[in-house]
Order: structure tokens, then sequence, then C-alpha cells
């Protein structure tokens, strides 16, 4: 897949092409939940382990000799190559997010950084708790990964003031903040605090939606990762099943200037659901000095 250079991100053209969902396809319950189900989530999980030692070798070996635009063409391609070890398909669409820019989205699975990241490398902020996950998480702490302890101050301070800094240097930063994953049939209310750092930097907000379906073309349930199933229960159910599509659709930005955090909190909410955007401020914001 090639892959469109902008600025300090890429792009994957190919993936951003948005497909109608995959045709309703007769699914026979008694081969896929016994024997072929069985076997297909232990060659997938075979595949990633292989596929995770690999990750490891390139950030410990390749990342120290090479530059972050490198490091970030690497980190994409690797990506795909974790999506189709899963059995995910990627459709993508939408018109190509710039540099610089606050990309918000609903949040279904931990699989989402990486369909993002897929079509392009971005730094994400993510809950402190992913750190200690086995491998996938020291993978993560080095690839842009902005780290948040949800029960202090001083941390959504840091990371804030981290966020400017990188979009002011025209690095896109992702964030989840419905701050939780949910079964993808309806968006949470979004928290208004990470919009600030858009606004401080006075880089746009770019909505993206999510959503996974099944080889019915319905939502699917395989990647969800949410209320008390574990790391390990979520990959073994995305392993299992017989198709995933990870759908992306990259929405029309959204300006920041003269708007509160909470008047962009609930645009973007409104804009990711699909739902009528909310009337805009009541009272106009001075720009930040």
């Amino acid at each position: 897949m090639s892959l469109i250079d902008i600025s300090a991100d890429f792009f994957d053209a190919s993936a951003l092409t948005f497909e109608s969902p995959p045709a309703r396809q007769p699914v026979s319950n008694a081969s896929d939940r016994g024997l072929r189900a069985g076997l297909r989530m232990s060659w997938r999980i075979s595949r990633l382990a292989v596929h995770l030692a690999d990750g490891c070798a390139r950030v410990a070996l390749i990342y120290p000799l090479v530059s972050a635009r490198t490091q970030r063409k690497i980190k994409a391609q690797w990506s795909r190559r974790l999506l189709r070890v899963l059995g995910v398909e990627l459709q993508a669409g939408g018109p190509l997010p710039r540099p610089g820019q606050l990309l918000v989205s609903n949040h279904i699975s931990w699989v989402d950084v990486f369909v993002i990241n897929a079509i392009s490398p971005l730094g994400f902020v993510c809950k402190d708790e992913i750190r200690s996950w086995p491998v996938l998480g020291w993978l993560v702490a080095r690839n842009e990964t902005v780290f948040i302890r949800r029960t202090s101050r001083n941390s959504a301070a840091e990371v804030r003031n981290t966020l400017v800094s990188a979009l002011s240097c025209g690095r896109s930063v992702m964030v989840f903040p419905e701050g939780t994953t949910t079964d993808g049939r309806s968006v949470l209310p979004f928290r208004a605090a990470m919009f600030q750092a858009a606004i401080d930097a006075g880089r746009a907000v770019k909505p993206v939606r999510l959503r996974y379906l099944d080889a019915r073309g319905e939502l699917s349930e395989a990647a969800l990762y949410i209320g008390d199933t574990t790391f390990w229960q979520s990959v073994c159910r995305l392993a299992r099943a017989p198709r995933t599509v990870a759908q992306v659709e990259l929405l029309p930005s959204l300006p920041t200037h003269g708007h509160t955090r909470q008047h962009l909190a609930r645009t973007t909410h409104a804009t990711v659901s699909g739902l009528e955007a909310p009337a805009a401020d009541s009272d106009p914001v001075e720009p930040a000095h």
C-alpha cells in the first residue's frame, strides 16, 4: 500500500476508499463455534505472537537508527499487518486530516489505536494502565503515546501541555474523549478537557467515527473491549471471528477559534454521533494569550 506524505504525517491512500458494508452472508453457527473457530483462533494467535516479537525487534533495534519519519512509516506498516493477522479488514473514507489537528473519535476497542495507525501513524492519549499490558504495552509506550493518570489533576495538566506542544509543531494527536469504551451502538458524552489543547494551539478538531461490522454486515461484538472483559478474552474473541470489518469515517474538520472547549465537545460529539450540531456559543471567547 502506498503512503502519502502530508508534512509530518503519513496517510494510506489505498485505505481511504469507503466501501459499502459487507454483503449479508449465511454463517454456519455449527462450523464457527466448534473446531473451525478454535483452529482459526489458534492460528491467528500464533501469528500474533510472531508479529509482536517482530514489533519488539523493530522498536528495539531499528527505531534508534532511523528518523521519526521512518518510525511512523514502520508503525503504519506494522499496524496494517496486525489487522491482517487478526482477520480485520480496514475500510476508510472522508477528507484527509491536515497536519497538527486534534483527531477525536468514539472508542470501542483496544484495536482502535491500530486501526487509526494503519491509516495515519499518530500520537495517542491513553490511560496509564495500558503500560502494564504484556508486550503490547511496551510497544505502545515507545510510539508517541501520551499516558494520562485519570485520577490525577497534575497528570491532566501535563498531558494538555504536551498536546499543545505537539499540535503547535504540526504533529496530529488522537484522543478518545468518552473516557471509556462502548459497544458502538451509541456515543457517550465527550469530556471537554482535551479540547482545550486544540484551542490553546490554535488548531482544528478532526472528528472520526469508528465502527466494526461482522460477516453479516451487522455491528460486530468481536472487537468489543467493555465491562469485565479482559484483554486476553478480547483478543481471543476477535481471533475466533470469521471476519471483522473496521470502518473509519474521517469527518469534516471543526475550527476552534472563538469557541469554548465545552461547545467543541458538544459539537464534535454530535458530529461523531450523526446528530444535529448544537447552537453556537452564546458568548464569544477571547483568544488565548
